[in-house]
């Protein structure tokens, strides 16, 4: 073998990313090979993220990163509605080497290769802090495969914040040691670009971390670094803006943007709550849909557990150095987590959910490796009984208030929680010169928690696996024959993987103009969309066309889809196209007047106009050409099979799509109004034969003039703030190519 690759193996963050690949490696591969190769686990990481990723590749191939999406709930902007979850990932952008469809395939491979550089990145922050680069290398599993990595399996995507966070930390201490601006400031950048909302709070931790670490008497000087980090911090955010202030326009009209309720009201939350997390930071880490104790089922991020060490060597650490910057950190992230007030702060108030916890993971780790390679007996005495203790109440207590729901798997995580807090006591306090052991103990605690982990998700799937891959099997298959209609199924999975208009229904970060539109039928949930099928005439009213069955005979027969398990068809039933002629209007005041599940007909009757969504000047031209129905005036004998009909007669000519936007022909012989069943925002502009023309907002959809006679209408798209983000981006990026070269001197570093 050659010299120089048996050094570089030989380096401390190398046998790390080895290390924990092989440990993710040993955990996944006997699921992968059980599954042939097509990995799932449930609920959100099905239904999300192994559709999003091939819906955005999808995306991406069609318009880049400025277009829209219909794969997305009704439609909504690709920078929006996928950065939240992949487009500035690495490993996301390794996929795209890949065909889309084949994601399911290579997943797993992609997330030993997060757990890997997990690893990789830790390592190189924690051998800073240790005097033998060996304590590194094992803080880089406690932190890879804590609590919060294996809870989180569930969402891919949080994987990529654990990955290059320790960068971050990196970059602020060598700006401090070396005055080395440039990295600090790209690791900004790549924490920013890789996922906006990990990134606010990583602002938060660093703000704390900049604090408790290199605060200092010298007031002046302080406060003059202080502001050249806040310099770096925003040439490094101007560096990503392109997609930066697109999100941030984003979810400043998201409903799920948090609002601070006041102090009083955030110092405390539950006993329920505390105890959750008092559970979260004892034990190993539980799947969050099928919870043994305290609560059934979370999907909040709550999970810590150091595997095998737990807590008590960390207890240990602040007992023995109460005043160093490690020890304030940890006391500060402990307490904060137990006051919404403090935690919720990490994310704007945005409900935290814990998500922040691997920052605390990652500074719990360091505290375990030094108390190991400085081990102070009376201080890990004190630290592992005070575990103990701590775990004892809490199975005391879940007990007392009768909020235990799975007895054996809760009896045996804190069975495992206690004797891997006496093994690391016995090896930290007695045993001299036993890091191998100590080693190979973490190891073997880590994969048999991640197996089990991946085990149970698995078991806990509200749907099987086989008809999961059945359907997928289906989607890759699938074709509309029209592309002015959707198809009528609730699956992420179908639509994306089809890549064709649907009714998916799981996104955090669909159209915001969505939300508008649910709200005329009271319905508000953050993540799934209103379900299109239990409101009569509302399926029809959004072109939900074609559906799948198992059995040929409900409908009409479009294709015959076979899979591995079963042969499923495609069908299709009456729906009113995308775009349509509309004759009347109702005000949203006067629809409200009607039951819930009376709403979706009325909109099949005339189209919704509110003045307080609408210009002026609009709102009169609207009312004024087309007349208005009153709640009482909808004919309800009129059957949604009769609409239906009527809409197709008037709908539009030669409908196209894609990520760019839409354009069809128009053939009225009068002046017409024509609804488009297409979730707005200001990224639209509309033309009728080249000019612009106004677009208003209906119920969240779209609604436009057209001249009588034979006209040309194009819809185009592209991201809103998209065009100011990479002008912003262009210059900063100049800027720091600019201070990174051609000021190339000693006299930037002093």
């Amino acid at each position: 073998m050659n010299t120089k690759f048996k050094d570089f193996l030989k380096k401390d963050y190398v046998k790390s990313g080895i290390i924990c690949f092989t440990i993710a490696f040993l955990s996944f591969i006997y699921f992968v090979v059980k599954g042939e190769g097509f990995f799932v686990l449930t609920n959100d990481f099905n239904d999300q993220q192994i559709p999003f990723t091939i819906g955005l590749h999808n995306a991406l191939l069609d318009s880049g990163i400025t277009g829209f999406s219909w794969d997305i709930d009704l439609g909504t902007s690709t920078m929006d509605g996928f950065s939240f979850y992949e487009l500035g990932s690495p490993f996301f952008w390794i996929s795209m080497l890949f065909p889309a469809n084949a994601f399911p395939y290579i997943v797993a491979w992609l997330f030993m290769l997060k757990f890997s550089f997990a690893g990789v990145f830790s390592c190189l922050y924690l051998r800073r802090f240790v005097n033998d680069s060996k304590w590194a290398v094992m803080g880089s599993v406690l932190y890879a495969f804590s609590g919060y990595s294996l809870v989180n399996l569930l969402f891919y995507h949080f994987h990529d914040a654990i990955c290059f966070f320790p960068l971050l930390l990196i970059g602020l201490e060598r700006y401090k040691e070396k005055k080395d601006y440039k990295f600090f400031i790209f690791t900004i950048f790549l924490n920013c670009f890789i996922n906006y909302f990990f990134f606010v709070g990583e602002v938060v931790f660093l703000v704390i971390y900049y604090l408790c670490r290199f605060v200092s008497k010298d007031i002046k000087t302080m406060v003059l670094d202080a502001v050249k980090c806040v310099v770096c911090g925003i040439l490094g955010v101007g560096m990503a803006a392109f997609v930066f202030i697109p999100n941030i326009i984003f979810i400043s009209g998201n409903p799920r943007t948090g609002e601070f309720s006041g102090i009083i009201s955030m110092l405390t939350t539950d006993v329920q709550n505390y105890l959750y997390i008092l559970k979260a930071l004892l034990i190993p880490g539980e799947t969050l849909t099928e919870i043994s104790a305290v609560k059934s089922q979370s999907f909040a991020s709550h999970g810590f557990y150091l595997p095998m060490v737990g807590l008590g060597l960390v207890l240990a650490y602040i007992i023995s150095r109460k005043k160093d910057w490690l020890s304030k950190i940890l006391i500060y992230c402990l307490v904060a987590s137990f006051i919404p007030l403090l935690s919720d702060l990490f994310y704007m108030y945005s409900a935290a959910q814990m998500r922040w916890w691997y920052m605390l993971t990652l500074m719990a780790a360091l505290a375990t490796v030094k108390m190991f390679e400085e081990p102070d007996v009376k201080a890990i005495g004190a630290g592992s009984v005070i575990y103990l203790a701590l775990i004892v109440v809490l199975a005391v207590a879940a007990n007392h208030l009768d909020m235990i729901y799975n007895p054996k798997r809760f009896y045996i995580l804190v069975a495992v929680a206690i004797f891997g807090a006496v093994l690391t006591y016995l090896y930290a306090a007695l045993l001299k010169d036993g890091y191998r052991v100590v080693f190979t103990s973490l190891i073997v605690f880590s994969v048999v928690l991640m197996t089990a982990t991946i085990h149970i998700y698995r078991t806990c799937a509200w749907m099987d696996y086989k008809d999961y891959k059945m359907r997928f099997e289906a989607a890759v298959q699938t074709e509309l024959p029209s592309s002015q209609y959707r198809l009528n199924d609730t699956m992420n999975l179908t639509s994306m993987v089809a890549h064709v208009a649907g009714f998916s229904n799981q996104s955090s970060t669909d159209t915001n103009s969505i939300r508008d539109f649910e709200d005329l039928f009271d319905y508000y949930a953050q993540v799934t969309a209103i379900p299109k099928n239990d409101i009569p005439g509302l399926a029809e009213l959004l072109a939900g066309k074609y559906f799948y069955a198992f059995d040929p005979s409900v409908g009409v027969l479009i294709k015959e889809l076979p899979t591995s398990y079963k042969t499923m068809y495609l069908m299709e039933r009456g729906a009113c196209p995308i775009g349509f002629a509309a004759d009347s209007y109702i005000t949203e005041d006067e629809l409200r007047k009607l039951d819930v599940t009376q709403r979706a007909i009325a909109l099949l009757d005339s189209v919704v106009v509110d003045k307080a969504g609408t210009t002026d000047e609009l709102y009169t031209q609207v009312t004024s050409d087309l007349p208005e129905k009153k709640a009482e005036d909808i004919d309800f004998e009129t059957s949604v099979s009769d609409y239906v009909v009527e809409h197709t007669y008037g709908s539009v000519l030669g409908f196209e799509k894609d990520g760019h936007g839409m354009k069809c022909v128009t053939a009225y012989d009068k002046d017409t109004y024509v609804y488009f069943s297409v979730p707005y925002d200001t990224g639209w502009t509309a033309t009728v034969d080249g000019e612009k023309t106004d677009i208003i907002v209906s119920g969240g959809m779209m609604l436009i003039k057209v001249p009588a006679g034979n006209h040309n209408v194009e819809f185009s798209y592209i991201t809103p703030g998209l065009k100011l983000g990479t002008l912003v981006s262009v210059l900063c990026w100049m800027l720091f190519l600019v201070f990174t070269f051609a000021l190339r001197n000693d006299k930037i570093y002093t």
